[in-house]
């Protein structure tokens, strides 16, 4: 943080006799702190496990409303791991009109969700995975069945609305090809592909490791993190937990959403998410994630 923003706050501090926090209550804040030409659209929200997880399921419900006023559809890629289960029980489950008010959070006008007490991601939405172990899909660590034991099965989303990454398959790369022809095809006619183009996505959905990685992105893998021609890459990550091999999105498809939420529940991923989000660290892949054009969200542990 710079000096004289320090000193900004300290005065208002000194002025005011109450200490400022960055928490899911205090969005404005937040937005202070970043350079005016980024003000409105990098945010820091901390608070309890349930304030984030309750907050950040209603912002992901209240964008996918809007998409769907917009273009007629809302694409959201989910995060694997265990951090999000909480976060897709919640979007399962829905979330209350008294939840999106208590966060200033409003369905577009002329929803019809507007007149619901309970809002569910809508019928069509698509889903994507951000990266995938290479295992079978019933594996315990597989991502895709930790989606479909937390969100897919209970949201009411129709499962061909899941693209799966096919973690399986014999050959890793192949998986990977397989896969960013699924994306191509689903956002783009041949036709109007360019080699410059880049899926659209509404909202990605990513967690952070201890070691600053995102998706499968890991600090040793420099060539995954410098990939600038593929979408989706195969890898090798024996530090990672369980080690092997992965399939991810790489950087540029996802700095290229409309949308990017990093979920961080944890006190130790807390501290390192604050870090990245003040550009006080940029040595972890996680702070390479820095959308061309859209909102970076990031809900952290209240430290």
């Amino acid at each position: 943080m710079k000096e004289p923003f320090r000193q900004f706050l300290r005065f208002i501090e000194n002025n005011s006799g109450t200490p400022l926090h960055l928490t899911t209550r205090n969005p404005l804040l937040v937005a202070l702190m970043q350079p005016m030409k980024q003000a409105d659209r990098k945010f820091f929200f901390s608070g309890s496990e349930q304030e984030i997880t309750e907050h950040a399921a209603a912002l992901i419900v209240a964008e996918a409303y809007r998409a769907l006023a917009d273009h007629g559809r809302f694409s959201l890629v989910l995060a694997g791991g265990n951090s999000p289960r909480l976060l897709y029980q919640q979007l399962a489950h829905g979330v209350s009109t008294e939840i999106l008010e208590r966060y200033a959070l409003a369905m577009p006008d002329g929803s019809s969700e507007c007149k619901q007490s309970l809002h569910f991601l809508p019928q069509k939405t698509w889903l994507f995975q951000g990266d995938e172990r290479c295992l079978p899909p019933d594996h315990p660590d597989s991502n895709y069945r930790m989606i479909r034991e937390t969100l897919l099965g209970q949201s009411g989303i129709a499962g061909n609305h899941l693209f799966r990454m096919a973690g399986e398959m014999a050959d890793p790369d192949a998986a990977a090809r397989e896969y960013e022809a699924a994306i191509h095809s689903f956002f783009f006619s041949e036709k109007s592909l360019s080699p410059q183009q880049l899926p659209p996505f509404d909202l990605i959905l990513l967690g952070l490791g201890e070691d600053g990685h995102t998706a499968s992105l890991f600090p040793d893998n420099p060539e995954a993190l410098q990939e600038s021609g593929k979408w989706v890459v195969a890898l090798n990550a024996p530090q990672a937990k369980p080690p092997g091999m992965r399939l991810t999105l790489t950087l540029p498809v996802i700095n290229h959403a409309r949308n990017i939420l990093f979920f961080t529940p944890g006190n130790k991923k807390g501290e390192l998410a604050k870090t990245i989000f003040l550009e006080e660290e940029q040595s972890v892949p996680a702070s390479l994630v820095k959308p061309e054009q859209g909102r970076l969200y990031w809900f952290a542990a209240q430290l």
